[in-house]
């Protein structure tokens, strides 16, 4: 399979139009379209939901989309270390969750690469309980984790060290459409469309515990239910529900007026992002020191 079909459906995800998509690839819009349903038939199904007069994308291809970017990624550092067999690099496995792949892991792996670090990276996305258990294993040098702000971390014993990379705030979203429903104060109708977190998903959980205690709560009919935050986002600009989404995620299409953050009166619920290592790994223990290096 051409892997560059792959970015076509990422590039088509960053700009939610055909035409501006197949314009960043230098080609026609029927052109581009071809290549989108190559893909469609190579996987088995359709990515684009073709209407009479316009053409939506799939909330399967949107919910996937950390995905495609970690196989992409994955595949490139293949490549380089087939090209390259005798090339000096120490691989660092990081575990985290989905939406931080997308948010966060970029802008760590980019101030390791301008501070000339031989690091190769591999990346292990999961939900929350599966990464932690993955670093609990002993399967990955590094955990990233959102955690709720002014609550107790992970209880990984003396043995493991935390770091507090940068913080975050869950807010409520909507996009699209959805914004014309809005009232004076941003507050949503009371029936509307909402997009929620499995219950047994840390979001799930957190964002439970928080409208329990609020006057004002995000309930609705749920039009979709997904763990994973970054199709969410996506859905949230399409306008198919509002929902709970970290600010870092949301903040361009916030600033481009795609999407509006609802009533102070819904509340906020801060987080940190927390690095975790096991101090009796000198490979992270290292891997700490250069990446706040980059920070001064």
């Amino acid at each position: 399979m051409d892997t560059r079909l792959l970015e076509d459906a990422l590039l088509l995800l960053e700009e939610r139009n055909l035409s501006t998509a197949a314009g960043r690839r230098h080609m026609t819009q029927p052109a581009f379209s071809r290549r989108i349903k190559a893909l469609e038939q190579w996987i088995g199904c359709d990515l684009l939901i073709r209407k009479s007069n316009r053409v939506e994308i799939s909330p399967g291809l949107a919910e996937n989309e950390a995905h495609i970017r970690s196989m992409l990624a994955h595949l490139q550092q293949l490549r380089g270390q087939l090209q390259n067999p005798e090339k000096t690099c120490e691989t660092l496995v990081i575990a985290t969750q989905h939406s931080l792949s997308f948010s966060v892991v970029p802008d760590i792996l980019h101030r390791l690469k301008t501070f000339n670090s031989s690091w190769c990276v591999r990346l292990r996305t999961q939900n929350r309980d599966n990464a932690m258990s993955i670093f609990l294993r002993h399967e990955a040098d590094v955990l990233i984790s959102y955690e709720r702000r002014n609550q107790p971390e992970a209880p990984f014993g003396d043995a493991v060290s935390s770091s507090v990379w940068h913080r975050d705030v869950l807010v409520p979203v909507v996009g699209g459409d959805m914004q014309r429903k809005l009232d004076e104060d941003n507050v949503l109708p009371s029936e509307s469309n909402i997009i929620t977190y499995p219950a047994e998903s840390y979001f799930g959980k957190i964002i439970e515990n928080h409208q329990n205690a609020q006057s004002l709560s995000l309930k609705g009919r749920v039009a979709v239910e997904s763990a994973n935050s970054v199709g969410v986002a996506q859905l949230i600009v399409a306008g198919i529900g509002a929902a709970w989404i970290p600010h870092s995620m949301i903040h361009d299409e916030f600033i481009s007026g795609n999407t509006a953050i609802l009533s102070q009166d819904y509340g906020r619920i801060p987080l940190d992002i927390v690095l975790y290592i096991n101090q009796s790994n000198p490979k992270a223990v290292r891997f700490i020191q250069e990446l706040y290096e980059t920070k001064r």
